[in-house]
């Protein structure tokens, strides 16, 4: 083979062994069905021949639950030779290599505990035909038996798994598997895929067969979900990474979920949990092995707390007995606030939340032996915040601040604004310094959950935008150094309506997972908690769709030259498509259209119904709910030369006697004269048996402008924009009365607007395509084609994930209103 083709193919098998460092596969073992255990079979076809001796090596991850059976067959029919290496661990815990059906070669004890916690151990074994001897190696640990009757050549059937009647499979996990033997012989098979029920080696040959896979990288993509659990009380949940338990309580009962075999325990406490629980906000100290409950503020006076109800309790996991802890509150409710656990100086920390109208940037701090709340240290260069996430070093010397919502003043009625920066506290001193902050421009808006995991440069939280009602979590990986971030995994469905709802992520170093814990709240006290799990490294879109793809056939490489062009074309590709793109996104960020802002002597009929008086004082107030009904028919029929005092009286009053109609009527016209006072340009006029307004500069009306300009067809896509993108018209107004003005508006709005996206996405001005979009699914939510338009120019413009999510929320909808996809329709 060519040198260059040579390099080109170690090139292909490094790029797929890097890129799939998740690597693995882990046997199925369930309990009722002989057909879903998993057999994995080399050399079932063609066999290599072995002499002077055979090497078996892989990495091996054992079952954490109690399980006995065979995790290994070496068959070779024509020179009589059948192996099996059996596995029990069921307290024995030991391993033997058999000679089937005759008798046990040697047997190795091992420490089930000590090897569980080191995640990965390797596993060799060594048949020398030479010496006539077997020897196996676990974590460096080796035994060896004389087998006088082994044959100098071996060409054998290597079987993982079930083989033939030998149906007991442990869940054992395998990877890096590596068979040599004398001279050439020498095979790798990375367990690298995702998907296929063919056997690869690292040169891509299909040289075996596997049975009912399960290919372990699919869990560093796809957060499995565990269980779910109904509380009809109010409830707190946590995670206890030493033993691999959650535990979810209530005041009077415990739930216990085991991670490892995934057993559920209920036990109901013997005393019931002394704090009243609300939210149920909680810490686990491993240390002491305790669970502490707490509610940060209940009363609004603390004379109102009875004196024998605490605000913070301790369980005891071993003997599940509360302990009251402190009956200390804080000054007020602190939702959505972040947490860390201070182990090296006893104490559990709480920053942030919001409460009584406020935000808050307090660094509260609770001394777990002293049993109460220190003086909150105020972090005055932090912004007040809520949905902010926390996290502590491993050393236990900084605390991270990350995100939220919130605003300077920490004033709620200013309003909130997003906040995606980093800062970092001394626990000494308190101390902060801010290590970045980011400017997410268009994105969508997203919040941290609770508490976050530093590893290395980095540190992990989930985030989700949660003014979604059916929104998703997603994993994300920040740099502590500049802000990069990159999401991992796939997404985990989150119902965020009530204030209560929130997620934890949690981390067990033993099995190298990351947990989390989503509780959903029906109620203000009925909740859901639902348990997820993902495998680390968790692996990105990108790296999940690269490691899904089959190994190629290793003929291909003759063709390198061929492919080595195709890729560098691909490059320039990618290199004038960027370009393209980047100019293309440019060019947008000039197309800006401001919805106009309010002035003065004006009323707006496009969104909410809103009025301003000569003093651009919002006046909106005045009008009644009939005065606003009243109002928009006399713009409706202003064009027609206004409207009957009869018809008035029928729309209005129509079930009304006529003596009491034109008394309504009456009432309600010097009502309006009297607002209409407050404003300039307009009145309310009696001719010739109509009501009319008699309209002049410079009262301004949303409505008379748009259809000034459609009528006179002198409108462009900014000047009708400016309007249309203040919302839905009569968004508000649900009277059937207006029910025909506002179809026979956006009857005659409905192919303007179309045909202005049609020509922006021609012209690629795709921020207006997306804009004319957005009013024509006020119109109809469910237009199809204005949903096409909108999902392309978000494609152009690179904005994937909101497309993702806008197209998610789309086909639910369309599911619900329709009863079918609009794609199968």
């Amino acid at each position: 083979m060519p040198k260059f083709y040579k390099i080109l193919l170690l090139v292909l098998i490094i790029g797929n062994i890097i890129e799939s460092s998740a690597q693995g596969l882990r046997f199925l073992n369930p309990t009722d069905s002989i057909d879903g255990r998993t057999s994995y079979v080399v050399f079932k076809g063609k066999k290599p021949v072995f002499t002077q001796q055979l090497n078996i090596s892989f990495d091996l991850q054992m079952p954490r639950v109690d399980e006995v059976g065979y995790l290994l067959h070496l068959i070779d029919d024509k020179r009589g030779v059948n192996y099996n290496l059996f596995y029990d661990g069921r307290g024995h815990d030991w391993f033997e290599f058999n000679e089937e059906g005759k008798t046990t070669l040697f047997r190795s004890h091992f420490d089930k505990k000590a090897l569980l916690d080191k995640g990965w151990v390797k596993f060799s074994l060594c048949l020398d035909l030479d010496r006539k001897k077997i020897l196996m190696t676990i974590d460096g640990k080796q035994t060896q038996a004389q087998v006088d009757n082994l044959p100098a050549v071996l060409s054998p059937m290597i079987v993982f798994g079930r083989y033939d009647y030998l149906i007991e499979v442990p869940s054992a996990i395998i990877k890096n598997l590596h068979i040599q033997g004398g001279g050439a012989t020498d095979y790798f098979f990375p367990l690298s895929q995702s998907r296929s029920n063919d056997v690869y080696d690292q040169n891509q040959r299909k040289v075996g067969h596997v049975d009912n896979p399960y290919w372990v990288i699919n869990d560093c993509y796809h957060w499995q979900k565990l269980v779910s659990m109904h509380f009809s009380n109010n409830a707190g949940a946590n995670f206890h990474p030493k033993r691999h338990l959650f535990y979810g309580y209530t005041r009077d009962t415990l739930f216990i979920y085991n991670a490892d075999n995934h057993d559920i325990l209920y036990r109901a406490f013997s005393a019931a949990c002394p704090v009243d629980i609300n939210l149920g906000m909680n810490f686990i100290d491993t240390r002491s092995d305790r669970l502490y409950t707490y509610e940060v503020f209940k009363y609004d006076r603390l004379e109102d707390r009875p004196r024998d109800e605490p605000s913070i309790a301790s369980l005891d996991l071993n003997t599940f007995e509360w302990t009251p802890e402190s009956y200390d509150q804080l000054p007020t409710q602190l939702h959505h606030h972040g947490n860390i656990l201070d182990t090296l100086r006893n104490r559990f920390c709480i920053f942030g939340g919001f409460g009584s109208m406020l935000y808050f940037r307090n660094l509260n701090i609770y001394d777990i032996k002293e049993h109460r709340w220190e003086e909150a240290k105020t972090l005055k260069t932090c912004t007040p915040r809520y949905f902010t996430s926390l996290g502590i070093d491993s050393q236990c010397r900084y605390a991270y601040i990350f995100g939220g919502m919130g605003n300077e003043s920490g004033n709620q009625s200013v309003g909130r604004r997003y906040l995606y920066d980093l800062y970092q506290v001394d626990l000494e001193n308190y101390s902060t310094k801010l290590l970045w902050s980011l400017e997410r421009g268009k994105q969508q808006n997203t919040v941290p959950v609770r508490n976050m995991f530093i590893m290395g440069n980095y540190f992990y939280t989930l985030c989700y935008p949660e003014a979604l009602s059916e929104s998703h979590l997603r994993l994300c990986r920040y740099s502590l150094t500049d802000g990069s971030m990159e999401m991992l995994g796939d997404s985990i469905p989150i119902q965020s309506d009530k204030i209560a709802t929130n997620a934890n992520i949690y981390y067990d170093p033993i099995v190298d997972k990351f947990y989390v814990c989503v509780q959903e709240f029906t109620d203000d006290i009925a909740s859901t908690i639902t348990l997820y799990s993902i495998q680390l490294p968790v692996l990105s879109d990108a790296e999940f769709a690269r490691v899904s793809k089959l190994p190629i056939d290793t003929k291909l490489v003759y063709i390198g030259i061929t492919l080595f062009a195709m890729f560098a074309a691909a490059l320039f590709y990618l290199y004038y498509r960027r370009c393209k793109q980047k100019k293309l996104v440019r060019y947008n960020e000039k197309l800006d259209v401001q919805v106009a802002e309010s002035r003065a002597n004006a009323i707006y009929l496009f969104g909410n119904f809103t009025a301003f008086d000569r003093k651009n004082k919002d006046i909106s107030y005045l009008f009644t709910d009939k005065l606003r009904e009243l109002t928009c028919l006399l713009f409706w029929y202003n064009k027609r030369g206004g409207i009957s005092s009869k018809l008035i009286g029928t729309m209005l009053w129509g079930d009304k006697p006529a003596d009491k109609v034109k008394n309504s009527r009456s009432v309600i016209m010097n009502h309006l004269r009297k607002v209409l006072e407050e404003i300039d340009g307009i009145e309310l006029a009696y001719v010739d048996g109509f009501y009319q307004f008699i309209i002049k500069k410079p009262f301004y009306c949303d409505y008379l402008d748009y259809e000034h300009q459609v009528m006179t067809e002198t409108y462009t896509e900014q000047s009708l924009l400016s309007i249309l993108r203040r919302g839905k018209f009569l968004q508000s107004q649900n009277m059937p009365t207006l029910d025909q003005f506002k179809s026979e508006t956006e009857r005659v709005m409905s192919p303007i607007i179309l045909r202005l996206m049609k020509r922006t996405y021609a012209n690629s001005e795709l921020k207006l395509t997306l804009y004319l979009t957005e009013v024509m699914l006020y119109i109809d939510p469910y237009h199809i084609e204005a949903f096409s338009y909108q999902m392309k120019a978000l494609k152009r413009l690179g904005k994937v994930y909101e497309a993702q999510d806008i197209s998610r929320a789309f086909h639910e909808e369309y599911i619900k209103a329709f009863g079918e996809d609009f794609t199968n329709s």
